[in-house]
């Protein structure tokens, strides 16, 4: 799942779970998987998964670890996937339909002005999630959203003086 999930957004063609290895490689693309079982016990399942990309460029600078790669976490609640960790960023993020993740500043006002500039656009929120490394320095916010807004509305987001960066995601 996690290759089809890397492969789908740079092919020109059809990637399932079936056909997503192959794809891979005919794109010149080495995947490793290293599977550590906590406590040699398959009674004790993994907790979270680590996905890192190197030599990869990112639609979301955020993503980057220290070292330079695209690094996120992520781990299973009640048989949804859910985003824990975007680079540095703690968040909690289902990973079903479509979110807009916007690094910003942290400071107040910034979920009420975005909430606002969605619900002028009527996209509806289904939910929110803000996770931040300190107070008042840079936060990563994720906004579930039941519609993809206009090109307009996110243009709008981006306008937003506090907002450094961010980008639009349909699952």
């Amino acid at each position: 799942m996690i290759t089809k999930g890397i492969i789908e957004p740079i092919s020109d063609v059809y990637v399932n779970l079936v056909n997503a290895d192959f794809t891979a490689k005919q794109r010149g693309l080495r995947l490793s998987e290293e599977r550590v079982l906590l406590d040699g016990s398959p009674e004790n399942p993994l907790e979270t998964i680590t996905v890192q990309l190197g030599n990869v460029e990112s639609k979301f600078a955020s993503s980057l670890s220290e070292s330079g790669e695209v690094k996120v976490e992520g781990r299973v609640k009640d048989g949804i996937p859910h985003l824990t960790k975007v680079g540095s960023f703690e968040v909690d993020v289902t990973l079903e339909g479509s979110i807009i993740l916007c690094r910003q500043v942290d400071q107040p006002g910034m979920i009420g002005t975005v909430g606002s500039i969605l619900g002028e656009s009527n996209v509806n929120v289904n939910f929110m999630s803000v996770g931040r490394i300190a107070p008042r320095k840079q936060a990563i916010m994720a906004i579930g959203v039941d519609d993809q807004p206009s090109k307009e509305t996110l243009k709008k987001i981006g306008e937003i003086p506090a907002i450094e960066e961010f980008v639009f995601l349909k699952l």
